[in-house]
């Protein structure tokens, strides 16, 4: 990825003028020292990538001037992380990798035996800025959302192929249950925190949302591994 590449959170069209402001402005203009006349890539998270030139800077924002549209993506096959709140270390490394690897949207939940019940407006901030670096890093164009949601009790039929990460020795593994039946998008996969799903949240999934229990490999995956994991099996499938 180019290191003049800057995230624009509008519409991103031809012959027009946007402004570069807050975190990604003083990026450009304390951290490289961006200046009148350069080209920088923008990107809006939503599939286009453009180039710009720089023509003004002032103290608190850069003007530019939209002249090529370099690239434009059709949406990403959806695949979803719906996880329960692991510690915030482990949520910040898994938001981080899992942009890269295709995560579409993050479902944040707080899980019977997660240690957190919800996240702060700050620490959503923090997953923003983590996921967004991310996919400027990884040259993808699209930027996940990032979603709080109730407790799976509260949950009503959710369309899709929903995935359980088990652990229970007689699980089958992933590649075993996609070789009998084909599998639909969204792709939904519900994984625990640090110490699993209680019981009950594990019947309400199979049993209530219909999710189908799949291993994903021999060993016991920790909760920020297992969603990793997950996301690169599953891309051979879409």
């Amino acid at each position: 990825m180019p290191h003049n590449r800057y995230y624009i959170n509008s519409p991103l069209a031809l012959e027009t003028t946007v402004r570069l402001e807050g975190a990604e402005f003083h990026h450009f203009s304390r951290v490289l020292r961006g200046k009148e006349g350069e080209e920088v890539e923008l990107v809006n998270g939503c599939g286009t990538l453009v180039l710009a030139t720089v023509d003004a800077v002032t103290r608190h924002e850069a003007t530019l001037h939209i002249d090529t549209l370099l690239k434009t993506e059709d949406p990403p096959s959806e695949v979803i992380l719906a996880l329960a709140l692991p510690r915030m270390a482990h949520l910040e490394w898994v938001v981080e990798k899992a942009t890269e690897l295709g995560c579409t949207t993050f479902w944040l939940f707080s899980g019977t035996w997660s240690e957190k019940e919800t996240l702060s407006p700050t620490q959503l901030a923090r997953l923003h800025h983590l996921s967004l670096a991310a996919m400027k890093q990884c040259g993808r164009l699209s930027l996940p959302r990032i979603l709080m949601k109730p407790p799976l009790v509260e949950w009503g039929k959710v369309e899709g192929t929903l995935l359980l990460a088990d652990t229970a020795p007689s699980t089958p593994y992933l590649w075993e249950v996609f070789l009998k039946k084909p599998i639909a998008t969204p792709l939904i996969w519900f994984i625990g925190p640090e110490k699993g799903f209680h019981p009950d949240e594990r019947t309400f999934l199979l049993k209530i949302l219909q999710a189908t229990s799949v291993s994903l490999h021999p060993n016991i995956l920790r909760a920020e591994t297992a969603p990793l994991v997950a996301l690169s099996l599953s891309q051979q499938y879409l």
